[in-house]
This record gives structure tokens, C-alpha cells and sequence, in this order.
């Protein structure tokens, strides 16, 4: 039963190993994509909103700059980039709820630029011009920080957004502890045996008494 429950823990704890890391996730708002391979100039052409998820839970080896301020370093961040990309030009809106708490987001062309190393490992982020927001848009963040609401106007070559929430670590939980070992009884066969053997040593006495 032992070697049985430590192989079932040996297994479980391997399985949560080549799991996946948990995602600081977008509950609601945009279309979710996957990180396409290269990031350039009018990559969606569509009016609705696409978001694809950056490095999630990443310890930053380094301070990174955001609007209004800095994340320091060894903070543990995931990332999480928005585009926006009519065809013609266009004026829409979008709630961007997350279950992890913002900390800050990149609306300018230089921060963005100056960021993308938190960015997907597989895309290949290119500068051009008007890579951010312009002067016309806006965004505010709740006041519990899980949601951000953007307000935007744009046409070619689209407008682009970067929000950093709070990472998530996983932890693995602990392996189960061994149940005790079950006293041991004695065989039927070998509990005779023993009360015969106590019978005759108790014989042999009171024969040496007398």
C-alpha cells in the first residue's frame, strides 16, 4: 500500500510539473488570437477588438517603465497586448476585465517599443509609426483594478495597447502523508503454536517446583 501511494504521488507530481503555468487570464472583452509570428502595420483589419497573451508570470529581471510610473524589478507580471485595426476610420469602446489586478499599461509608441522584451518569445514585434495610442483616445482603469475601458479611434495602421496584471504562482501541493502501519497480528496457525509452547514451559516449571 505504501509503494502504491508514493507511485500515485511520484505521478501527480509529475503531471503538475509539465502543466502548463497558470495565466493571469482576460475574463471578458476582446477576441482571443494566438501571438501571431510577426506584429507589423494593419495586422487584423477588422472592427472588433483581438488581444494574445505575452510572457505570463514572469519575475522582470529588470524595472519597466508604464504610463504614470514604473513595475519594479523581481516583480512577478504577466502581459497581455490589444489591437485595435479597422479598415477605415473608425470610433469604438471595449471593457477589458482580467482576473488579476492591473498594474500598469503602456499606451505610448516608446514604451511600448521599450517593453516588448515582455512580450510573446514567438513574435517578432516591428516599429513603425503611430504604433501606440493617439491624442484622441483614452482609457480609465476600474477601481478595483481588474478592468480597463478603452475609447478609441483609429484606422490604418491601428492602435496597439500592452496591460501588465499581477502574475500567478503556482504551487504544488504537498505530497500525501504515508498512513501508519497496521499492527501486525499473528497467523491462527502460529498463535496456537505459541500458546502450546507457553502451556508446556509452564508444565516444565511446576514439574521443577515440586
Amino acid at each position: 500500500m505504501r509503494k502504491l501511494l508514493w507511485t500515485l504521488s511520484c505521478a501527480a507530481l509529475a503531471a503538475l510539473a509539465l502543466a502548463p503555468a497558470a495565466r493571469a487570464g482576460i475574463i471578458s472583452g476582446p477576441r482571443m488570437i494566438d501571438p501571431p509570428a510577426v506584429l507589423g502595420r494593419d495586422p487584423i483589419g477588422s472592427e472588433s477588438f483581438y488581444a494574445f497573451y505575452e510572457q505570463q508570470n514572469h519575475v522582470l529581471s529588470q524595472a519597466v517603465r508604464v504610463d504614470g510610473g514604473w513595475i519594479d524589478v523581481g516583480t512577478r507580471v504577466s502581459s497581455h497586448y490589444l489591437i485595435y485595426d479597422p479598415t477605415a476610420r473608425t470610433r469604438n469602446s471595449i471593457t477589458v476585465t482580467f482576473d488579476a489586478p492591473i498594474l500598469g499599461v503602456m499606451s505610448t509608441g516608446r514604451r511600448l517599443r521599450a517593453s516588448d522584451w515582455i512580450g510573446a518569445d514567438e513574435v517578432e514585434y516591428r516599429s513603425f509609426r503611430h504604433r501606440r495610442f493617439e491624442w484622441r483616445d483614452a482609457y480609465r482603469i476600474s477601481a478595483d483594478g481588474h478592468s480597463v475601458t478603452l475609447r478609441m479611434r483609429a484606422n490604418s495602421p491601428g492602435d496597439y495597447f500592452r496591460i501588465v496584471t499581477a502574475g500567478r504562482t503556482l504551487t504544488p501541493p504537498p505530497p500525501p502523508v504515508d498512513p501508519p502501519d497496521p499492527p501486525t497480528v499473528p497467523e491462527p496457525g502460529a498463535a496456537l503454536l505459541f500458546g502450546a509452547g507457553a502451556l508446556a514451559v509452564r508444565a516444565v516449571a511446576r514439574q521443577r517446583g515440586r
